[in-house]
């Protein structure tokens, strides 16, 4: 789930199991302001895993949530997600571009880059990203976007704690193989 916070920082956050995802979801849609006007914004179609449509959004889902960055990955790490602070080499909805700086007290557990710049440069070239671990990904908003970009990460089974280990370099796991 990547979520706008109020700052307008995407935070993308990672969940083990659909019911922490589902917590987190309720708790966004409690703190999102508006309604969408499909004529302006477009339509919010709500598909299943088979592309069937069930229905349509009508929650303002392009806006900025109500909520600070210190609770959304308070509330996510409290639920066991991993938190990682979205596209910061982006100056529009990362964190180093609209805030200058990762704060210190986020909790967060490491870094997205995109596409656009090559992760191998990116720590050195991006202020105050290099202590924390970075991943690279396509951050796609159209089809011929996805797959750009990947992480490939060394882990004993495709979960989200073993993606929190290999964040941390702990017990064997590695980020970017």
């Amino acid at each position: 789930m990547e979520i706008c916070s109020k700052e307008e920082v995407h935070i993308l956050v990672l969940f083990g199991e659909l019911e922490q995802a589902l917590v987190v979801q309720q708790h966004v849609y409690g703190h999102l302001p508006g309604q969408n006007e499909a004529k302006v914004f477009g339509y919010q179609i709500i598909a299943d895993e088979n592309d069937e449509v069930l229905g349509e959004s009508s929650r303002l889902l392009i806006g900025a949530t109500e909520l600070g960055l210190q609770e959304i990955v308070t509330k996510a790490r409290s639920l066991g997600g991993v938190t990682i602070a979205s596209h910061v080499d982006r100056p529009a909805f990362g964190i180093i571009g609209k805030l200058g700086f990762v704060p210190d007290d986020l909790r967060i557990d490491g870094v997205e880059i995109s596409y656009r710049i090559p992760l191998e440069t990116a720590c050195d070239s991006i202020p105050g990203i290099k202590d924390f671990p970075c991943v690279t990904s396509s951050d796609a908003h159209c089809p011929d976007d996805i797959g750009r970009a990947w992480t490939s990460f060394l882990l004993a089974a495709p979960t989200v704690e073993e993606i929190r280990l290999a964040l941390k370099g702990e017990k064997g796991r590695k980020v970017g193989i």
